[in-house]
């Protein structure tokens, strides 16, 4: 097939935050991404530098993808054209799921199945795309006023913990009790909680 990608890693583990925490998955995480958040988690995908550019048959080759779902990550993986990319993974039966900052349209005809926005601070909490869930990183600066109620069903709206902090968890929780008309949910990061990739 054709079409190549910037990828960064390839690798199967679980889903450790959202709507599919605790299942399996494939991930390919691409490299590029349009914002610099200030607590980023995968500064190693940011840029081109240190990604391997991949045929579509390199990645499925590469990726021997054994879970039914595989998550395209990144960076910003809406900087790439991947209906492509999509396609192949479909032919052979996943279930495809994209992490978005929701800074980009996400075009119908790439066929994505699940769509994971995280609208950031440095984009003013923009969301440009459909989604499935919504995850916001809980910083000192965050204020439910920015959520996006009625984008998404009732209780897919996670307010995630900024990398494990206890005041980021404190305020996300003071939000979740102070907003019940929202269904917020208080989002962890499973995978680092068992010390799994």
């Amino acid at each position: 097939m054709s079409g190549s990608y910037p990828v960064i890693e390839l690798f199967e583990s679980i889903q450790g935050e959202g709507y599919f925490q605790g299942l399996g998955a494939g991930f390919i995480r691409l490299a590029g991404c349009n914002l610099r958040c200030s607590w980023c988690d995968t500064r190693q995908a940011l840029t081109l530098e240190k990604a391997a550019l991949m045929t579509i048959d390199e990645i499925l080759r590469a990726g021997r993808f054994t879970q039914p779902r595989v998550i395209i990550t990144g960076g910003e993986p809406t900087l790439h054209d991947l209906g492509p990319l999509v396609k192949a993974l479909k032919s052979v039966g996943k279930y495809v799921c994209l992490e978005t900052n929701g800074t980009n349209p996400v075009p119908a005809e790439w066929g994505i199945d699940w769509i994971t926005a995280s609208p950031k601070p440095d984009s003013n909490y923009v969301l440009r795309c459909r989604a499935d869930e919504l995850k916001y990183v809980v910083d000192s600066t965050f204020a439910a006023a920015v959520v996006s109620a009625g984008a998404v069903p009732a209780e897919r709206i996670y307010l995630q913990i900024e990398g494990g902090k206890a005041e980021s968890a404190a305020k996300a929780y003071q939000i979740v009790m102070e907003n019940p008309h929202l269904q917020l949910r208080v989002g962890t990061q499973l995978h680092k909680m068992i010390h799994v990739e």
